[in-house]
């Protein structure tokens, strides 16, 4: 994730297709979202994958919600797909606040088609877009919604390595009594590189410039994590962005410079050094 001045980049280019070994991922689109009608007709499905009242009173809107969402990149929605080219599931992944750390995170859903259940199809297709979500974005959390009663989606949750709160804490949804207790699981990107580093985008979020930058100082003091996107170029592009918003602008040329140099270029770092030069008189 690439801070720009007064913006922070959404996403990575979300790709078509994600392959998760025994299952692959597909964005829904006009063409396939056939499939979700198909699949929100059997009644365990309306009942765990929870839906706002209007969406689930016309799962064709929904669809055409879905597909507008993947457009727009607000939330990621995709088909499962067997290797065998059959539709067999979907899942999502909306951002949205944790209220207890007051950082973004992601809530994941998902379902399989009753035919192809037990299959390992569930569980392929949430650790592929779970390894996705946490290596290519910034949020720490991911998060899934489970029934007390579901206990084949707890069963996928713990082989995928979700967690539930050490205190165990379910809630009951007035809206949709017929849930039952839920309970919210979740999984996190390890490392303490990974926790400065979001701290850092929340606090640039909120204006908290210098907050950000002593976060991001922090970042690069944790080991790096493989496979994750929180590289030291990385961290010297978006700390160079928080410097220049505090006016701070020869650390600010220093920090992107220093980004370039490790090899991360692009037009956010290109811009914002050619800003300098013009402005601020920095080569």
């Amino acid at each position: 994730m690439t801070i720009k001045k007064k913006q922070i980049m959404a996403a990575p280019n979300i790709p078509y297709m994600i392959d998760c070994g025994e299952c692959s991922l597909h964005l829904v689109n006009t063409s396939n979202a056939w499939f979700i009608e198909e699949l929100f007709r059997y009644e365990d499905v309306k009942k765990y994958y929870v839906l706002r009242a209007d969406h689930a009173a016309n799962i064709r809107a929904f669809c055409q919600y879905i597909v507008n969402a993947n457009q727009q990149k607000a939330s990621l929605n995709f088909i499962i797909f067997s290797n065998y080219g059959e539709e067999v599931g979907f899942i999502s992944a909306e951002p949205m606040m944790n209220k207890s750390t007051n950082m973004p995170m992601w809530n994941v859903g998902y379902a399989v088609h009753p035919s192809h259940r037990q299959q390992g199809y569930a569980s392929a297709a949430l650790k592929g877009l779970t390894d996705f979500l946490l290596q290519n974005f910034s949020f720490q959390h991911v998060m899934l919604d489970i029934s007390n009663d579901n206990i084949a989606s707890e069963m996928v949750a713990k082989k995928c390595g979700f967690t539930k709160p050490g205190d165990r804490t379910g809630y009951f949804d007035m809206e949709h009594p017929e849930v039952g207790m839920r309970f919210r699981w979740f999984k996190q990107l390890a490392g303490g590189r990974t926790t400065y580093f979001n701290q850092a985008v929340h606090c640039y979020r909120q204006k908290q410039y210098a907050d950000a930058v002593e976060a991001f100082k922090n970042a690069l003091n944790e080991p790096y994590t493989p496979g994750t996107p929180f590289t030291d170029a990385q961290i010297y592009s978006n700390m160079g962005m928080a410097l220049s918003s505090l006016r701070r602008y020869s650390e600010a040329f220093h920090a992107l410079k220093k980004a370039q140099s490790l090899g991360l270029n692009n037009p956010s770092i290109e811009k914002e050094l050619l800003w300098l030069r013009n402005n601020v008189g920095l080569f």
